[in-house]
C-alpha cells in the first residue's frame, strides 16, 4: 500500500506527515518520523486530516445561481458569467477574499488576478489579523518580516518567554518543542492574564490584568536598564536609535507599571535578570485571534533588542502564525499593504517595478481589507472569495446586497449559498504546491490523487479569466508560477522545485548568499542596523480602548476552541475532534462563559448556572464555568458556538479579534 510524503494543511507549524493512499483516496495518515520540526508527532487535527481528504462534500463542478438554488453549468458559462459582470465594474468596487490554505503559487495568482486584471487594491485574508502587525513590526525593527530565529535549535535555548494566547492549542507541536526544551532546564515564562496550558508547564507565569501586557513589557525593558543587565557593546555597534530608546525608557515609573499590570517588581526582576543571564533567549507570540496588538508587538522586539538577543543564533523574537500558509500568503503580497516580497504600497518605484514585470498598468490606490470593504459601507459590488470563509458570514446582509459574488471551493461551505457563481477546486493534494510555514520554511507537497473528474486547480481557472478578460497568460504549471515568483520576489530567489522534492524544505531567506535557505537572522549579515521601534509608551489605554465603567464592570476576553478550531469548514469534517467539540456541547449545550472563583463567590453563582452577558449594544446567555485560570474582574468566551456567533459575538467581534489586549467592558447577571 503507497505511502506519500507530505505536509499537514492545518496550522502554521507545516508538520510533515505520510498519507496513506489506495483507489486514488486517502485513506490514513501517519507522523514522518524524518521531519526537522514535527520530529515524528501530529497534534491531533493532523492525525486526523485523511477524513476531511475523504469527505464526500466536495463541489465537483461549476454552478450559477438560477433563483434560490443553483444549476450546474460547463467553465466556458461560468466563466463567460463572470466576465461580463466584472468587466463592467471599476477596480475600487471589486475586493477579493484568498484563502491562507491556499498554496503560494495560488495566492500570487490571486494577488496578481486582482491587482493587473481586476485593478482591485482590496484584497486580503480570511484569516488572523496579527500577521500584518507583526511583519510591519518586524520591518520596522530589523528588515526580516518574520521569526528571527529557528525551532530547530530551541531545545539548547537557555531562555523562553511566551506572550500572550496559547500555543499548546493554536499550534501543538511547537507548544510540544518548547515543553521538551523546558524538560532538558531552558527556563520557562510566560505573560497571559489566563492561565495557559504553556503557563502551567511554566517556571513563571506572569499574569497582568487584561489589557496591560504591553506595560508588562516596558517595566521589564526599565528593570533591565536599572538592573545595569544591557548588553552596551551590542547596542552601539548593532543598534541605530538606542540612546534615544534609552532616554524614553527612563520616564517608566516602574511602580505605576506594577499598581497598573498587579505584576509585582519582584516578578519583572527575576524575568529580566533570567533574560540577561541567558546565552540564548527566545520569544514566542502567536498572530492570531489572541494576537498581540502592535505596540506589545513592539514593546517585546524592543525588549529583546535592549537585551542583546536579536539577530543571534539560538535567540529572536518569533511570531506563530495560525493557519497553514499564513506566512506564505504574505510573502506573496496577499495583502492591502504590501505587494509581493513586502514591499510598501507606498513605494513608487516598487509599483513601477512590479508594472514593468507583469507588463501591464497598475491602478495605485490605497486599498482595503474585504472585512473592511464590508463593514464600512463602502461602494463594494463585487467580491471574489477563496475558501474557508466563514468568518464573513457576520457581513451576510451586506454581501446579499453585492451585484456579483464568486466562490472558488473545494468542500460546500456556508458561504457558497450565498454565490452567484461557484467554480470547483483541487485540494491540496491535488494539485502541486508550496507551502510556507512560520519558521520561513518553504515546503513542496505533490500531486497525490486525481482530483474528481473535471474538477480544476484554482491557477488554472485564474488563469482562463484573465484570458477571457483580455490578458495573455500563458501559465501551463506551478512550477511555472514559482519560478515568476522567484524572479520577482527576493526572499524566494534561489528556491526551485529541483531544490524542494529533494528536501523537507528550506527556509528563506533563499537569495544569492543563501542557496540553500537561511536558518535565522544573524546581527553580522544584516542589511542594516536594527532599530527599536516607536511605541508610544506614556498613553494608559489602547488607542479606543474602552474604560471598564460602573455598569460594565467586567473585562471580556475571546479565544478559539482546540477542536472546533477557527469555526472553519476544515474542522468540521474532522471526525474526531468534532466529536470532542460534541461532547463539550454535551456539557455546555449553549455555549459558556469562565469567571473566577472569586467572582462566582462573590456572586453567589454555582457551576453550569445561566448567567446573562451584557455589553453595551448586545447580549447573551450562557452556562458559568468556575475557572481558576481567569483573574477576578475578568471573563472569558471560547468563540465556537454557531448559535451565539449571530446573538452576541458577531456584533462584537471586529473589536474583540482585533487582539489579546482588546477586551470588552460587560456585566453578568444571574438568570432567575
Amino acid at each position: 500500500m503507497p505511502y506519500f510524503r507530505g505536509v499537514c494543511n492545518f496550522c502554521g507549524t507545516g508538520c510533515g506527515h505520510l498519507l496513506r493512499v489506495e483507489g486514488n483516496r486517502v485513506r490514513g495518515v501517519y507522523p514522518l518520523s524524518g521531519h526537522p520540526l514535527s520530529r515524528g508527532r501530529l497534534c491531533v487535527r493532523g492525525w486526523h486530516i485523511h477524513e476531511l481528504l475523504q469527505t464526500e462534500d466536495r463541489i465537483s463542478q461549476p454552478l450559477i445561481k438560477d433563483g434560490s438554488s443553483f444549476k450546474p453549468v460547463s467553465y466556458e458559462e461560468a466563466l463567460d458569467y463572470v466576465v461580463e459582470r466584472v468587466k463592467k465594474l471599476p477596480g475600487r468596487q471589486v475586493a477579493v477574499l484568498g484563502s491562507p490554505r491556499s498554496s503560494n503559487e495560488e495566492n500570487y495568482l490571486l494577488g496578481k488576478f486582482a491587482r493587473a486584471i481586476l485593478k482591485t487594491n482590496n484584497l486580503s485574508l480570511s484569516s488572523d489579523a496579527g500577521q500584518e502587525e507583526s511583519a510591519r513590526v518586524l520591518l520596522e525593527g530589523c528588515g526580516w518580516p518574520a521569526m528571527t530565529g529557528t525551532l530547530a535549535e530551541l531545545r539548547q535555548a537557555d531562555f523562553i518567554l511566551v506572550v500572550g494566547g496559547d500555543l499548546t492549542k493554536q499550534n501543538p507541536i511547537i507548544a510540544s518543542e518548547i515543553h521538551h526544551a523546558h524538560r532538558a532546564g531552558t527556563f520557562l515564562a510566560t505573560i497571559s492574564p489566563r492561565k495557559t496550558q504553556m503557563a502551567r508547564l511554566s517556571q513563571l507565569h506572569l499574569r497582568p490584568k487584561p489589557g496591560t501586557i504591553f506595560y508588562v513589557l516596558q517595566g521589564l525593558g526599565r528593570v533591565l536598564v536599572e538592573e545595569k543587565a544591557i548588553d552596551d557593546d551590542y547596542l552601539s555597534t548593532f543598534t541605530a536609535n538606542s540612546q534615544t530608546f534609552l532616554e524614553e525608557l527612563k520616564q517608566i515609573e516602574v511602580e505605576k507599571i506594577v499598581e497598573l499590570t498587579g505584576i509585582s517588581r519582584e516578578q519583572m526582576t527575576e524575568l529580566a535578570r533570567k533574560l540577561k543571564e541567558s546565552n540564548s533567549a527566545c520569544a514566542f507570540y502567536p498572530t492570531g485571534v489572541q494576537s498581540l496588538d502592535r505596540r506589545t508587538m513592539a514593546a517585546l522586539f524592543n525588549l529583546f533588542l535592549l537585551a542583546g538577543k536579536i539577530g543571534r543564533r539560538g535567540s529572536g523574537v518569533n511570531p506563530v502564525t495560525g493557519i497553514s500558509n499564513l506566512l506564505g500568503s504574505y510573502d506573496l503580497g496577499l495583502s492591502p499593504v504590501f505587494l509581493p516580497g513586502y514591499a510598501s504600497v507606498e513605494d513608487e518605484l516598487a509599483w513601477e517595478r512590479l508594472e514593468n514585470f507583469w507588463q501591464t498598468k497598475l491602478d495605485r490606490w490605497s486599498g482595503k481589507n474585504v472585512d473592511t470593504c464590508l463593514s464600512e459601507g463602502e461602494d463594494i459590488k463585487a467580491l471574489f472569495v477563496v475558501d474557508h470563509d466563514e468568518e464573513i458570514i457576520r457581513h451576510v446582509n451586506r454581501i446579499r446586497q453585492l451585484d456579483l459574488i464568486v466562490y472558488f471551493g473545494a468542500y460546500e461551505n456556508p458561504f457558497a449559498s450565498l454565490a452567484q457563481v461557484i467554480f470547483p477546486r483541487t485540494s491540496y493534494v491535488e494539485e502541486d504546491g508550496t507551502y510556507t510555514n512560520s519558521e520561513r520554511r518553504v515546503q513542496l507537497v505533490l500531486k497525490r490523487i486525481e482530483p474528481p473528474a473535471g474538477v480544476r486547480p484554482l491557477w488554472k481557472t485564474l488563469t482562463n479569466l484573465a484570458r477571457a478578460l483580455g490578458h495573455d497568460w500563458n501559465y501551463d504549471s506551478v512550477e511555472n508560477i514559482m519560478s515568476e515568483i522567484s524572479q520577482l520576489v527576493p526572499y524566494y530567489r534561489s528556491l526551485t522545485y529541483e531544490k524542494l522534492k529533494a528536501r523537507l524544505g528550506l527556509k528563506w531567506p533563499a537569495d544569492d548568499l543563501h542557496p540553500e535557505g537561511t536558518d535565522c537572522l544573524l546581527v553580522e549579515e544584516a542589511s542594516r542596523r536594527f532599530r527599536f521601534v516607536q511605541v508610544n509608551g506614556q498613553e494608559k489605554k489602547l488607542a479606543g480602548e474602552p474604560e471598564v465603567q460602573k455598569d460594565f464592570p467586567f473585562k471580556l476576553v475571546v479565544g478559539r476552541s482546540n477542536y472546533f478550531w477557527h469555526q472553519n469548514s476544515v474542522m468540521k469534517r474532522t471526525f474526531i475532534p468534532k466529536r470532542e467539540y460534541n461532547a463539550l456541547l454535551l456539557l455546555y449545550p449553549r455555549g459558556f462563559v469562565e469567571i473566577s472563583k472569586e467572582d462566582a463567590s462573590r456572586l453567589g453563582l454555582r457551576e453550569k448556572q445561566v448567567v446573562r452577558i451584557v455589553a453595551e449594544s448586545a447580549e447573551v446567555r450562557l452556562a458559568a464555568r468556575i475557572s481558576g485560570d481567569i483573574l477576578p474582574g475578568m471573563l472569558y468566551i471560547p468563540y465556537f458556538i454557531d448559535e451565539m456567533i449571530p446573538e452576541f459575538l458577531h456584533r462584537q467581534v471586529a473589536d474583540l479579534e482585533k487582539n489579546e489586549e482588546f477586551f470588552l467592558p460587560v456585566r453578568l447577571e444571574k438568570v432567575v
